[in-house]
């Protein structure tokens, strides 16, 4: 056997059943779901229409519908991803868990979410993406049933490979340890066999049904496979697109479903809008994101304060993006820029002052000057915060995209958590930090390169006159000084430079994504947003500042 079939049979291991279970015996935490004339609509389409159901405690119960009917709607809506008023999407009536007492669904604690697309943390280990929903769970009084690793060795996940690297079966288990360890009342699947040949299907049916038996919780699947997963169910219910229901099928009637699935299947019509509504649309969704931009500004300071409930993943969060905004890459290109800039601003001054040979011993001190004041106040700091805009606002896009369209952002909010408590603000701290930071490199390397560039044209002058000369507009009192003069307002454009490009490149990012092409169209909105706003806030502080 390869050394690579061992490692995907090590990864892929069944689940040991006799593990230890997870509160099975408390009563609060085995509880029935119920539904209450839940009526679901998406745009001008109604999905469900004033359903009332209840799915048993401590099953596993299967949603299964045609593709297309919406159940990936319904789930969203029962783990309370969706508000009730929700743009396009909207629901009316109650979902609420009754075991000891009636608690609502869509609160932080009582759903978990196996989510398509696993809605991993690549940038954490295995390890630290369990441990982040332990340490978010609702009740912090009582200690976890299982520590982290505990939770790897349970469900066969390979601790010391990193998250990206891990095989589809692997990042299955993993997703089902981080959601079982955050003590969820009710657990969800979206599609879990979607993509897998029949094999492969058949080992996660298994591997639920073995966590389910271990750890004793009510289990919705929402899946269009009955095939694989109606051998592990308790109780199916079927999603009639046509009825507009939900159908309880008898466990007699199984065998058949693939047959009711057809017969409730509703053909999509798909009519061509005329040129009026097709501006009319467009018209709305401009406005519709004109305002919640407006919106988002406005809420900018508040969800901007650091509020982590855990300070340590705050500090952890934080230094990703710090990384991300100025890691080594950046210091790079910001490094590049300025002897590019350094190099341009000194050479051509000199080389083409006209009547340079008669002019340039007369006013050689007052050009040395013009290019140091120049440089610092205003080509540098507009040429860095640009740069910084278009490469780290790109980048903090698509770091936010990427986790909204894989889930990222939604396994959060099951836990309770705000994309902005780990997102928004991480990434403003970050950007307050490293766009200073990364001006200052893009400066000393400018200032470095202009000393060099004079001294290949003027040897005779020699390095204190250059530096006598270019930091005497500068100065407070000698070269040497720590402060120059006019800090304030190169750090006021910093900061308004960096704060604004992380509230556009968080907004574009966090944006619903339905494909990979809706993140690419976000990253090049950010730069170019971001690049027009950097420009406008130079611009207006210079009206000001000169």
């Amino acid at each position: 056997m390869s050394g690579e079939q061992q490692h995907n049979r090590v990864g892929d291991q069944s689940v040991n059943s006799t593990s230890v279970s997870l509160d099975s015996t408390s009563p609060d935490s085995v509880m029935e779901l119920q539904l209450s004339d839940l009526t679901i609509r998406a745009g001008e389409k109604t999905l469900l229409n004033e359903v009332s159901e209840t799915i048993s405690a401590g099953k596993i119960t299967v949603i299964v519908g045609p593709s297309g009917a919406g159940k990936s709607v319904l789930l969203r809506t029962l783990a309370g991803l969706i508000p009730k008023n929700s743009g396009s999407l909207q629901w009316e009536g109650d979902i609420f868990l009754n075991g000891s007492e009636k608690q609502n669904l869509p609160a932080p604690g009582n759903v978990g979410v196996v989510f398509q697309q696993y809605a991993l943390f690549d940038e954490l280990s295995s390890e630290a993406n369990v441990q982040f929903a332990i340490d978010h769970r609702s009740n912090l009084d009582s200690p976890p049933s299982l520590t982290a690793k505990q939770w790897l060795s349970e469900l066969g996940v390979p601790e010391r490979v990193a998250v990206g690297h891990l095989s589809g079966g692997q990042k299955q288990r993993l997703a089902i340890a981080r959601t079982l360890s955050a003590s969820p009342r009710v657990i969800f699947y979206d599609e879990p066999t979607s993509g897998l040949d029949a094999a492969s299907g058949n080992r996660v049916a298994e591997l639920i049904r073995e966590t389910h038996r271990s750890h004793q919780r009510t289990s919705v699947i929402v899946t269009h496979d009955y095939g694989t997963l109606l051998p592990i169910a308790d109780d199916v219910l079927l999603f009639d697109a046509r009825a507009k229901t939900l159908e309880r099928i008898p466990s007699e009637q199984w065998a058949v479903v693939h047959e009711k699935m057809r017969s409730c299947s509703s053909p999509t019509k798909t009519p061509n809008p005329s040129a009026v509504d097709s501006v009319k649309d467009r018209c709305d969704q401009f406005l519709i994101k004109t305002g919640s931009v407006l919106l988002a500004t406005a809420r900018l300071p508040l969800d901007s304060v650091p509020r982590f409930p855990r300070w340590k993943w705050g500090f952890r969060f934080t230094g990703h993006y710090l990384n991300l905004i100025a890691g080594p890459s950046a210091w790079v290109y910001l490094m590049i820029a300025g002897l590019i800039i350094g190099f341009t601003s000194t050479y051509f001054t000199f080389r083409f002052l006209p009547f340079r040979l008669y002019t340039q011993p007369l006013l050689i001190d007052e050009l040395l000057s013009s290019v140091g004041f120049a440089l610092y106040r205003i080509l540098v700091p507009i040429l860095a915060t640009i740069l910084i805009a278009a490469r780290c606002g790109a980048a903090v896009t698509a770091d936010v995209g990427v986790k909204t369209y894989g889930g990222q952002s939604d396994a959060m909010k099951t836990l309770g958590l705000q994309p902005t408590t780990y997102m928004l603000t991480p990434i403003v701290i970050a950007f307050i930090i490293a766009t200073p930071l990364l001006e200052w490199i893009a400066l000393n390397v400018a200032e470095l390169t202009s000393l060099v560039t004079f001294l290949s044209s003027h040897p005779e002058m020699g390095p204190h006159f250059w530096s006598q000369h270019f930091h005497s507009r500068l100065s407070v009192s000698t070269p040497t000084s720590f402060m120059q003069l006019g800090w304030q307002w190169v750090l006021l454009k910093n900061m308004l430079c960096g704060i604004g490009t992380a509230a556009i490149g968080y907004h574009q990012g966090i944006q619903p994504k339905a494909s990979a092409n809706d993140v690419s169209k976000s990253i090049t909105s950010t730069v170019l947003w971001a690049t027009l706003y950097v420009l406008a806030i130079h611009f207006t502080v210079a009206l000001i500042e000169f």
